[in-house]
Formats: C-alpha cells, sequence, structure tokens
C-alpha cells in the first residue's frame, strides 16, 4: 500500500482493472488508481509529461483520503475484462458455428463486445447501402447445460469503417456463467461474390467478454486516497493509462512555530512526517508530552537547515526503517528506549553529559580504519526541480582537483532536493575525514544517566600520553590563588600549557587553565576566573573526577553511538569523536549551480559542410503553389545534402541571376523544407543558379559546380493568342464618370477567358496595369458583352483624365497560361 511521504511526483499503480466503456460508436477507457493512505494533496495531473487538461474527454475523479469521503461514481462496481479475438461465422463454413466463451465466477452480468471492420453493402453504381449481421446469443450457468435465450445482437451499418457494439445481459442469479454467440447471417465475406450485382461486407469478431460483479472495488477498512480517470479511447491516448501521474503531498500535523500548535496542512519536515508515521492511519502509536516536545524542536532544527524528506513507500518495510529514512534525512536516527521514541540528531552539543576516564571505565579499546576515499561520491536521486526526475549528482571529495576517475555510491533515500544532495554528500565526506575513530569502553552504573547521542568527555593515557585521570583530594586558598591537589601526579613541561576538566558532584563540567609548574607535581594552581572544583565530602568522599592534559586537549570530545547492557548496571559504550567542525563545514557549503544535465558538454561540430545535391528546378504552372501576389512566378529548387554529409546542416542558401547578368541574388531556405524558393523572375527568363549548405554553427560551405541553368515556365503549355479586338468609349449621361469595355476573344481553340487590365496615364506601360479579377469568361472567337467601368481595380472611383485598356486570353490550365496582350486601348474621360 503506497504511503505518500513529503511532497513528491507519483503514477499511482491501479486499484482496479482498467476496462472499455460504450458510448455509442465511441469508446472510453476507465480505471481506478490507488494513491494511498490519506489524506493527501493532489494537482498538476498527466499523463506522461503532458498536463491532463491537453486531452479532450477525460474525466478526473479525486478521493483524498479522508474518513468522509464518498465512494468513486466513475468506478463504482467490480468490472473484470476479458480480451478476446474471436471470429464469428456462419455455421455452413467449415471454421464457423457456435462460439462459447464462461464469464467470471459470482458475476450478476455481462457485456459483449463485437467488432467489426466495416458492415455495408455496395450496389453496381457503387453507392454505399444498409446491411445488417444478425448473431444469436444464449447463456446457461456452467456446468448445467440449461441454456437460456439471451438479447438477439442485430448490427446495422452503412460505412465501410470499424465500429463496436455493445450488448448487455443480466443473469437472474450470480454465478459462472458459459456465453454461447451463433453469426446467423451469411457470412458474405467467406463467399464468392463476383457475379453478385450488390457486393456485402459484414466481418463480426467477438472482441471482449466483460463480468460485472456489484460490489465496491477497493475493500479496505481504513480511507484511502483514489483516483478514478474516463477518456474516450481515441488516438490521443497510446494504450492503457499507466502513465498517469501527479504531483502528490502528504497532508498531516505539522509545527507551526507562530502559533506554538501542529496544523495539518501539506509538509515534507522529516520531524512532522516522523510523528505521521507513528500516529497516521497505520499504527496510532499515542505519543507523550515529552515526545511531542522533542519532535518540536527536531521540526526547528530540520527548517534551520533546510532538511526535507520526499518519497513514495509503495514497497514492504518495517516501522523501524521507514523511521530511520525519515530521520536520516533530517541528520537523526530513531531511538526506541522501550517506553518512548525518540530521535538522535547528529548536531554540535554544548552541554557535556559524561565524563570518561580510567577512573571510572575499564577495557578501553580503540579503532582506525585506514581507508582510501573516492574521488567523489555519486548519488542517484529524485530532482525536485524538474518535476522529480530520475537525476545523479557527483559530489568531489573536499579539495579534490581533477578528472573523477573512482567514484562510490551513496544513498540518500527522500532527499530531492539538488542543492541539500551536495550538503548532505559532504557531510557525508566530513565524517569520513573527521570521524576516524571508534571508541569502546566499559562504564559502570553511570551509564545509566547517558543516552544515545549525548556528549561526553573522554581521557585516556592510551589515547594522549600526557592525559592523567585522577580524583580532587583537597582545596586551598594561598593568598589569591587557588591549589588543587589531585591523587595522581601530573608532569609539566616548560613552554607548554595545561588544562584540568573537572566533573562535579551534579555531573556538569568545568574546565579550568593551571600555571605550568615544570615537573611531577601532585598540586596544580589554577589560573583565571572562574568556578572551584569541590575536594571530598560527606556526599562525594571520593571527590570530584580531574582530567588533565594539554590546554587544547586535556580530553576528547565524544558522541555516545550505542551502548550495550552489562551485569550490575554497567554497560559497554560505543564512542565516536564529536567532531563539532563538521556542522559548521556543511553550513559553510554553498553548492555549484545544478542544471541537471547529464554529461559534459557535447563536442562542437566543426568542419566544412559539403557542397548539396540539386535534385529538380521547377517553375510556371509546376510551382503554381509557391506562388504569392508578390511572387507570382516563382522558381523552386528541389535541394538535398549528399549521403556523405556528416554535419548538422541548419538550412540552404541559394545564388542566382538572369545569365548574362554580373550580379548574383541570393535566397534562404530552411534544410528542413528541402525547397528554396527564387522570387523575381518572369516567364521565359533564363537563369543560372547554384547552392551551398550553412551548418548550425552558421559556418557555410562550397557552392555547387557547375552552376545549373533554368528557362522560367519553360514546361508550361504554349500561351493562347491575344485576344482580337478591344474597345475603349465613356459612356454619354451615365450618373458617373463611366468606361464601357467591349472586347472579341482569341480565335485560339484553347482560349477559356478573357482578361482586362486598366492604367491610368496616356503613356503608362502594361507592366504598371492592374487587372480586374472579375474574368470574362467564354470560348474562341466571341463577342463579349460589354463591360461598364466605374472603378478601378482596387475599388477607386474612376476621374476625369486619360486611361488605357488591354486584353489578355487565358487558356484552361490550373492555374491559366496567359497570352501576351491585345491593346492599349485609350480613352479620355471628362
Amino acid at each position: 500500500m503506497p504511503l505518500i511521504l513529503g511532497k513528491i511526483r507519483f503514477a499511482p499503480p491501479y486499484a482496479a482493472t482498467p476496462y472499455t466503456q460504450a458510448v455509442g460508436d465511441e469508446r472510453y477507457v476507465v480505471a481506478a488508481f490507488l494513491i494511498g493512505y490519506g489524506p493527501v494533496a493532489v494537482r498538476n495531473w498527466r499523463i506522461g509529461e503532458t498536463p491532463i487538461e491537453r486531452y479532450s474527454d477525460i474525466t478526473l475523479e479525486t478521493r483524498l483520503g479522508g474518513a468522509d469521503d464518498e465512494r468513486l461514481t466513475l468506478y463504482p462496481q467490480q468490472v473484470l475484462e476479458e480480451a478476446l479475438s474471436v471470429a464469428l461465422k456462419t455455421a455452413q463454413l467449415p471454421t464457423g458455428g457456435p462460439q462459447i466463451r464462461t464469464t467470471a465466477s459470482d458475476c450478476t452480468g455481462c457485456e459483449i463486445d463485437i467488432t467489426s471492420t466495416g458492415i455495408y453493402q455496395v450496389n453496381k453504381d457503387g453507392a454505399y447501402q444498409n446491411f445488417t449481421v444478425n448473431i444469436g446469443v444464449r447463456y446457461c450457468k456452467s456446468g448445467t447445460n440449461d441454456w437460456q435465450p439471451g438479447p438477439l445482437i442485430s448490427i446495422t451499418s452503412n460505412k465501410a469503417k470499424a465500429l463496436t457494439r455493445t450488448t448487455p445481459i443480466t443473469f437472474p442469479e450470480r454465478g459462472r456463467y458459459d456465453i454461447e454467440l451463433t453469426r446467423t447471417t451469411t457470412d458474405w465475406d467467406e463467399a464468392d461474390q463476383s457475379s453478385k450485382t450488390i457486393q456485402r461486407h459484414g466481418t463480426t469478431v467477438w472482441s471482449v467478454l466483460r463480468s460485472f460483479r456489484p460490489e465496491y472495488p477497493i475493500d479496505f477498512p481504513q480511507p484511502l486516497a483514489l483516483a478514478a480517470c474516463r477518456i474516450r479511447a481515441t488516438g490521443q491516448l497510446n494504450g492503457t493509462l499507466d502513465a498517469l501521474n501527479a504531483d502528490m503531498a502528504s497532508i498531516c500535523p505539522d509545527w507551526d512555530e507562530a502559533s506554538g500548535t501542529w496544523i495539518g496542512r501539506e509538509t515534507n519536515n522529516p520531524a512532522s512526517l516522523f510523528r505521521y508515521v507513528l500516529t497516521g492511519p497505520a499504527i496510532a502509536y499515542p505519543l507523550t508530552l515529552a515526545e511531542v516536545g522533542a519532535l518540536e524542536e527536531w521540526h526547528r532544527f530540520c527548517v534551520a537547515k533546510g532538511l526535507t524528506y520526499n518519497r513514495v513507500h509503495d514497497y514492504e518495510a518495517s516501522v523501524l526503517e521507514v523511521l530511520g529514512d525519515i530521520a536520516a534525512a533530517g541528520r537523526a536516527s530513531p531511538h526506541d528506549t522501550g517506553e518512548v521514541w525518540q530521535v538522535v540528531i547528529d548536531r554540535a552539543l554544548s552541554v557535556v553529559s559524561a565524563h570518561i576516564s580510567p577512573r571510572n571505565s575499564w577495557s578501553y579499546q580503540g579503532k582506525r580504519p585506514y581507508a582510501v576515499f573516492p574521488d567523489a561520491f555519486r548519488v542517484s536521486f529524485l530532482d525536485e526541480t524538474n518535476r522529480f526526475a530520475k537525476a545523479e549528482r557527483l559530489v568531489p571529495w573536499p579539495g579534490h582537483s581533477g578528472d573523477i576517475r573512482v567514484t562510490e555510491k551513496l544513498e540518500m533515500p527522500g532527499v530531492t532536493n539538488p542543492d541539500m544532495v551536495w550538503r548532505e554528500a559532504r557531510k557525508r565526506q566530513y565524517e569520513l575525514i573527521h570521524r576516524p575513530d571508534t571508541h569502546t569502553t566499559n562504564l559502570d552504573w553511570e551509564a545509566l544517566t547517558i543516552r544515545r547521542g549525548d556528549r561526553a568527555q573522554l581521557s585516556h593515557d592510551v589515547l594522549e600520553s600526557t592525559m592523567i585521570s585522577g580524583r580532587v583530594t583537597a582545596v586551598t586558598s594561598v593568598g589569591s590563588s587557588v591549589m588543587v591537589y589531585l591523587d595522581e601526579p601530573v608532569t609539566m613541561e616548560a613552554g607548554q600549557a595545561y588544562a584540568v576538566r573537572f566533573r562535579r558532584a551534579d555531573g556538569a563540567t568545568l574546565l579550568r587553565t593551571i600555571a605550568t609548574v615544570p615537573g611531577a607535581t601532585h598540586a596544580v594552581m589554577l589560573t583565571g576566573v572562574g568556578d572551584v572544583p569541590s575536594g571530598p565530602s560527606e556526599d562525594d568522599p571520593s571527590g570530584e573526577l580531574a582530567m588533565f592534559g594539554p590546554a587544547l586537549r586535556e580530553s576528547f570530545p565524544v558522541t555516545v553511538k550505542g551502548f550495550e547492557a552489562m551485569e550490575d548496571f554497567a554497560a559497554r559504550l560505543t564512542l565516536i569523536d564529536h567532531a563539532a567542525e563538521i556542522e559548521a563545514l556543511v553550513d559553510a557549503e554553498v553548492p555549484p549551480p545544478w542544471s541537471g544535465r547529464a554529461g559534459g558538454p557535447a563536442q562542437q561540430q566543426a568542419g566544412t559542410p559539403l557542397a548539396p545535391i540539386i535534385d529538380n528546378v521547377v517553375s510556371g504552372v509546376l510551382a503554381s503553389d509557391a506562388a504569392t501576389p508578390t511572387n507570382p512566378v516563382p522558381v523552386v529548387v528541389l535541394v538535398r545534402s549528399p549521403p556523405l554529409e556528416t554535419l548538422t546542416i541548419a538550412s540552404f542558401e541559394m545564388r542566382h541571376r538572369k545569365i548574362g547578368s554580373g550580379t548574383w541574388m541570393s535566397a534562404p531556405g530552411a534544410a528542413a523544407a528541402g525547397a528554396v524558393v527564387l522570387p523575381g523572375y518572369q516567364r521565359g527568363d533564363s537563369i543560372e543558379l547554384q547552392a551551398r549548405a550553412i551548418s548550425t554553427l552558421g559556418t557555410p560551405g562550397d557552392w555547387s559546380t557547375p552552376s545549373l541553368t533554368h528557362q522560367v515556365a519553360a514546361t508550361d503549355p504554349a500561351a493562347p493568342s491575344a485576344p482580337q479586338s478591344l474597345t475603349a468609349v465613356q459612356v454619354a449621361g451615365a450618373p458617373s464618370l463611366t468606361i464601357r469595355a467591349t472586347a472579341t476573344s482569341s480565335a485560339d481553340p484553347n482560349s477559356t477567358a478573357t482578361r482586362l487590365y486598366i492604367a491610368a496615364g496616356a503613356s503608362t506601360p502594361f507592366s504598371a496595369a492592374t487587372a480586374y479579377t472579375a474574368d470574362q469568361a467564354s470560348g474562341p472567337n466571341t463577342t463579349l458583352p460589354p463591360r461598364d467601368l466605374t472603378t478601378l481595380p482596387n475599388g477607386t472611383a474612376l476621374a476625369a483624365g486619360t486611361y488605357r485598356l488591354w486584353a489578355t486570353a487565358l487558356d484552361g490550365n490550373s492555374p491559366p497560361v496567359e497570352s501576351i496582350p491585345f491593346g492599349p486601348v485609350s480613352v479620355t474621360l471628362s
């Protein structure tokens, strides 16, 4: 059962088997998903990487795991779908006859899906007509042979396209049933229809048998977070819905420092999730006030250090294993005292809880492994900055420079922030550097006051020969000085600074510097200002414990890693170096910027592209689809890279000119298009051209050689002859200035229409004239109806002055080929 802890992207598993649902000719995929124990918050549903909003005809229903959640309505009962591929053919055929399949057990009904590639008939004129296929149905309880008639399946259609029809059956009582289908309509697809005037088609296949049970598909006594999805099964959905995913977040009690209370909200703080595992829907462990208070303190520590835990627990694990993973993300470890749950936080402590020396311990052992460290840690994690995609970060060893050759894998469950991955990996590296030693020693009943994670001061002459352990036998004042007498002699050297740490009667620590007196002595003089130790008393007849040594290492700070109970309340302690500097080093770490890219920078593609290959040059009618108002006669050059090209080509460049012209013109084209369009030419122009390739780095290649020549529109049909005549006069008495133009069409048999051109001015050339878009259709040798013109082609009213008119003939090609113009004919309006 998956448990969402923190904030994480999660692809929920199926809670109930997906099935297809029929709505007319449409098919929908319906599925129910298990998000896990609730309550949770869900957002940003996707299928793969695409937001679910990009899909059409989709319905999503969520239940967030609350105790008062309603049941799913999209998937209200158990559905067991069996995919089949049973061809239904008439009994007369050798491979035909009744087909029997069996439902699931204990079902109350079923659905039968019949699929066809098309049911229709075609008459002698090629028209589609209705055709009907009938399939008989009967059923019986498995093993009884007591067949009952079912609903007749009759499918009528007149379309040559795939279709599916669904037929439901409700059984008289629950059980397992045999379903028999028999096609009664002749299977025309198997028959010879060559002599028929009407061709019939109607292949049918039994594609699905769907069994139903009325029970809710998810049977679990605790509230669960669920989702159900219904989406139309079209080309938008490739396969099933197993790629459905979303951003999930656990909702649980989270410590709110401002209000001083625990508030139910989204959180990924390890302390809150630790509490949730113990008190959530799975266990409901009753925490004491002391346990809750300790979690509040740990919560503050996690907030201060930016520690989080984001993980889906969809695997089997004990409670202690889960708590251990959560605690590790918060720089802690769980501790079960047998009475309460606690966490041991790995942090620098100022309070000394124990003083351990040869005077109160025995059987000391020390161990230091001499390891060869790798160049870096390799950490795999889910990157929260990139939708929790799988990522890997290399964290070099402190001080390492140069190439990384030797790496070691480091697991960090629940750590998803790239910067935190860096810091926590560095913390582990600093631990290996600054905590090389493990100490074990036996301690008497004083071990009863120590717990795992406490800081202790360890003094032992095995570690440092100058360390001396003793007890205070007396304390006297000599003037303004204080002399402390020890039951063990201490030896000092000139020029060295020394100190003594005392364990007070209440267990507190007292560190004082002393005056250096070369030689061996039982008496030391305290220097500086501070509290004064006490000698033997009725409550402490043995005197306070003293640890003598150099001023900077009179004893070693250690952390109690663990202890093993022994007889008579004694215990064997396992100690590691406290190394308070680790926390300071980690806090000072500044992680390098994280991009999430795998591998180093790609090698740039250097070099010069090869000359491209020009496959073809087309113009005129063959290039008409590229014509535009500004380029009515385009020249299209089909170009590609040669097979030996190794560079990535971004574009092609064509240089072109009329033959005999000294100036080259340039035209670009994208490489993906595979063609370059050349502008600025008229039919009949002879041109020459060359091509070259340009790489993605902008490097141009060589021009193709030799240059190709091409005559524009040389392959077009011959143009028809010009119209035979054109007259233009002013219409007298018209309400506005009007020109009446009358033309006689071309005598060419290919002529199909006449086009009229007009230009203002007594000497304006044809090249400056504008055509009226309404061509006059006619055959050859036809006197066209007069055409009254009151405006220019752009809609401007005619004004007084001289106008010139021309007429051209058009043939029936698409686009039409135009003749040379007839004209000009001049008319002066006044």
